[in-house]
């Protein structure tokens, strides 16, 4: 009875294993089918979020601000102070008048503090502070062209992924009409009203057909393992894009999105800080011709004992003021040939910003051409699409009717099935167009738009 108890009690405990596993497994896939799928924009604050060479951009920029508080902090009192100690083997005397006097004994204890100003410098030390500002806007800009370049290529790949998605579901779709196809052949076939080689044929065609769909499945994983990949996530991580994509009806013009680019690019704005950078430098050097002058005070104590709190010898305690100026008046010419150095790097800053300027002009124009090309072609593609639809149809019906060739069904078939992958290529390619516009410009092209309206 025993034994019979302990057997029922371990196929419950079996069974009731299994239902709780099972109920897991479902309440999981559950989960993980209602996690929503990601859009373009998500995809592109995850890729910034996670980006190290955004982490590491904004590192710079932080050096960069830690670098002008303490250029700013050259312009600014210094505090300070010593503490020495001095032992002496003998006393330190003076004879005066043949006689000996003691003017210290054997030890002597020194505390100082000082405060030094520094009142003019040339304009070096707020020049070094200017030029550290613009350090700073430069790493910020940096860091803005960064994300800038990260946000294309998320664009791109995420674009990509859905392209490759869709091909996918034509490769599925298309495989789906040449089993339609198989299935009317043979049925002819076996009726004898068809030969042997439309049969061979229509299965040949078929074979292909899954080929292309394990090429397509393929392709599409390795689009989802790069966008992976740039958002830096596991490469094995789930990933479901989000396919409700609108194509923007923008009547974009030339002109306005050179003015756009040349106001918004980073590029741009750096070289111009570049510049001012430059002729902050030439001050600095020009420093080098003027005197330097400085404001010190301190305040002493001299003392026999370690707390400096008594001095027999002289003065206890002691405060100064100085006024000190140095001024290197020559140096073989060597101030201006500094100077001489920062302008030619002006110049050279100069000659930088106009190349960079025709390029960021030129990129403007090849991307708005591009994008041009792209939506006339989504438009080619589409009218193609409908035409290669309806030829398709049309084959169909004749063939099922024994006035077309199942040769001209499958001829037709291809047609579609280029057709469809041709409109989700140009697709894709409008809005890949788009997020290369966004980026010679440095601005979401529909948000800018809308705001200059």
């Amino acid at each position: 009875m025993a034994l019979k108890m302990s057997a029922h009690n371990t196929r419950t405990t079996f069974i009731t294993a299994v239902f709780v596993i099972l109920f897991l497994d479902s309440f999981f896939n559950i989960s993980a089918a209602k996690e929503p799928p990601l859009t373009v924009d998500q995809c592109v604050e995850i890729a910034l979020k996670n980006n190290l060479q955004i982490l590491k951009k904004q590192y710079e920029q932080q050096a960069r601000i830690y670098a002008s508080r303490a250029a700013f902090k050259d312009m600014l009192p210094r505090f300070g102070t010593d503490y020495s100690y001095t032992g002496r083997r003998d006393a330190a005397t003076i004879v005066i008048f043949g006689r000996s006097t003691t003017i210290y004994g054997h030890d002597e204890f020194k505390w100082n503090v000082n405060v030094k100003q520094p009142i003019f410098y040339g304009g070096l030390l707020w020049n070094r502070f200017k030029k550290a500002k613009i350090e700073v806007d430069l790493a910020e800009l940096a860091l803005f062209q960064a994300q800038n370049q990260i946000k294309k290529e998320t664009k791109t790949v995420y674009y990509q992924v859905l392209k490759s998605k869709k091909l996918v579901e034509e490769a599925r779709a298309q495989l789906e009409r040449l089993k339609a196809q198989y299935e009317t052949v043979k049925a002819f076939y076996r009726a004898s009203i068809r030969p042997k080689t439309d049969l061979l044929q229509s299965r040949v065609q078929l074979n292909q057909g899954k080929l292309s769909l394990i090429k397509a499945r393929n392709q599409h994983e390795l689009a989802k393992n790069r966008l992976n990949l740039i958002m830096k996530r596991s490469l094995e991580a789930p990933l479901c894009v989000d396919e409700k994509v609108t194509l923007p009806q923008l009547e974009l013009e030339l002109g306005k999105l050179y003015e756009i680019a040349l106001s918004t690019r980073p590029e741009v704005k750096e070289a111009y800080l570049a510049v001012e950078r430059a002729k902050k430098a030439i001050k600095i050097a020009m420093s080098d011709y003027w005197p330097r002058v400085d404001l010190s005070a301190s305040y002493s104590k001299d003392g026999v004992t370690p707390d400096v709190s008594d001095n027999p010898y002289g003065d206890h305690e002691n405060a100064q003021v100085f006024l000190n100026a140095t001024w290197e008046f020559f140096a073989w010419g060597k101030s201006k040939d500094k100077v001489g150095e920062a302008e030619k790097l002006a110049e050279a800053a100069r000659i930088q910003l106009q190349d960079i300027t025709d390029h960021v002009r030129l990129e403007v124009k090849n991307a708005y051409l591009l994008y041009k090309d792209a939506k006339e072609g989504v438009k080619v593609a589409r009218s193609a699409l409908e035409s290669a639809r309806e030829d398709y149809e049309l084959n169909v019906s004749r063939y099922k009717n024994q006035l077309a060739s199942n040769t001209d069904v499958l001829d037709a078939q291809s047609r579609l099935t280029k057709a469809r992958s041709d409109y989700i290529s140009a697709v894709a390619a409008q809005l890949t167009a788009l997020a290369e516009l966004e980026y010679a410009t440095g601005r979401e092209i529909e948000k800018c738009m809308k705001s200059r309206k």
